[in-house]
């Protein structure tokens, strides 16, 4: 496996190579320190105690960097770190990092992408939220600080092609870095930066695109990027020593951050939704921007359903047989013994169960709605199983 420019560097530039057998410690919560790690070789634990009980918040592997914010925000341990198999570490001093980042500032981004998804995991993992200074508000002033420092270090040929580099990082540049991790939704994100622009620690401008104020991009400017967080850290612990709580309120999430943190695809969200599955009150409409949107709306709009589209190739479980026309879909299901039409029926929706009893025999049907099967869900095997040969025999006919 060939190695990366940094574990390159770094394996020349170290003056030792330290190794620890599995289960020793490398240091503890709460320790000062000047230096982080790279792993060369083995993987280590990092965890936590949570009420005289050991929690491993994550396993890291080679390749990954450990105690870095040591390095970027002079701050004491925040976690504890142990080998979990015998490891070769490569210590990061700033002296090595610096000398990095003046030979190759380019590759910084990859040293941004490692540590800003290590903050979203570890929030994400949430394994002692009540006691993390700043939550979910520390988080994001993490990222965007390890955000502004990729975008401070981009070399000087790179700055001329990004538009408006002089105004600042682009929060639309934030967004994607913060998003491409799936943790954080856009309502969220401009919470944050408002939150930290009324704190004064950054300064926030627009550029009106093509004139319309509709269409604005914001640009971020820190005017002293290495004092951002800790300055922003200090101001947690002086108002939580002041017996109160420095929170972000974050309250919303989007449809596709909720797929993207259950693992599943937004489909399923809506197909979920469709099927009655969530709670009435999790869903809720800003009244003025809906009733505004609704009113231009013809009122056969909100009473007719329009079934999207999907070609073959998008059609992929029961909950897509919706999409198939009804002369293939008989014909596909003719073949299938009752027990396999039973296993589909069990985890169709309403729309693909009507879809379903239309298209195999009257006995069968009527078989079916006086003893419906017992519910089982899309992803269960068997009627994963199911699904595939329908889809098989359907792709056969239409000559795919």
């Amino acid at each position: 496996m060939a190695k990366s420019p940094l574990m390159s560097m770094t394996t020349k530039t170290s003056p030792t190579i330290r190794n620890y057998h599995r289960g020793k410690v490398i240091f503890h919560e709460g320790q000062e320190s000047n230096v982080a790690y790279m792993i060369k070789s083995g993987s280590v634990n990092m965890f936590k105690n949570i009420n005289n009980k050991k929690t491993i918040l994550m396993t890291l592997q080679r390749g990954d960097i450990f105690g870095e914010m040591a390095l970027l925000a002079n701050k004491r341990r925040t976690a504890n770190a142990e080998a979990a198999t015998y490891c070769e570490l490569v210590p990061l001093t700033t002296d090595i990092l610096n000398r990095f980042l003046d030979a190759s500032p380019v590759t910084v981004k990859k040293m941004v992408e490692l540590l800003a998804e290590r903050v979203l995991r570890v929030d994400n993992n949430a394994v002692n939220s009540t006691s993390k200074l700043g939550g979910p508000l520390i988080s994001l002033a993490t990222i965007l600080d390890l955000a502004y420092k990729d975008y401070a270090y981009t070399p000087r040929a790179e700055k001329f092609k990004i538009e408006n580099y002089d105004l600042g990082l682009s929060v639309t540049t934030f967004t994607e870095v913060v998003k491409g991790l799936a943790v954080f939704s856009t309502i969220e994100i401009d919470t944050f930066l408002q939150t930290v622009f009324n704190f004064r620690m950054i300064d926030l401008k627009s550029i009106k695109k093509d004139g319309k104020s509709a269409f604005a991009e914001r640009y971020i400017k820190i005017e002293d990027h290495n004092e951002f967080l800790p300055s922003l850290r200090r101001l947690c612990a002086e108002v939580q020593e002041l017996g109160s709580e420095l929170v972000l309120k974050m309250n919303f999430i989007s449809f596709s951050d909720l797929a993207k943190r259950t693992g599943c695809k937004d489909d399923f969200i809506y197909s979920k939704i469709m099927k009655a599955e969530f709670p009435e009150n999790l869903f809720f409409f800003n009244r003025a921007k809906a009733l505004d949107w609704s009113k231009d709306k013809d009122p056969s709009f909100f009473k007719k359903f329009k079934l999207p589209k999907k070609s073959l190739s998008e059609i992929h479980n029961v909950d897509d047989f919706v999409f198939i026309d009804n002369p293939t879909l008989q014909a596909a299901l003719k073949g299938f013994n009752y027990y396999k039409i039973s296993v589909l029926y069990s985890a169709a929706d309403e729309r693909n169960k009507k879809k379903i009893l239309y298209n195999i025999t009257k006995k069968n049907a009527r078989i079916l709605t006086d003893e419906p099967p017992a519910s089982r869900e899309a992803d269960d095997i068997e009627v994963l199983e199911c699904s595939d040969e329908i889809l098989d025999i359907v792709k056969k006919m239409k000559g795919l």
